[in-house]
């Protein structure tokens, strides 16, 4: 829960101020997070990451299984 909290915490900084979120990844994921509203890019080297909105930090935060990896 304190994983989501955060996420929706900093999409609503975001709102505000702006900028871009940067998601590390499991392998796994990057094809859930890949069809998320508000993804900017993606990458895979040199690991797995998504870089996004605020729509999509909201998104991914709903996703099951979802957590913070820092």
């Amino acid at each position: 829960m304190d994983h989501v909290v955060t996420a929706l915490l900093t999409a609503a900084v975001m709102d505000v101020i702006g900028g871009v979120a940067h998601a590390e990844l499991l392998e796994e994921q990057v094809p859930i997070v890949t069809a998320l509203p508000g993804v900017i890019a993606t990458m895979t080297e040199p690991w797995p990451a998504a870089y996004g909105s605020a729509e999509f930090l909201r998104a991914w935060a709903r996703q099951p299984g979802f957590r913070l990896l820092k």
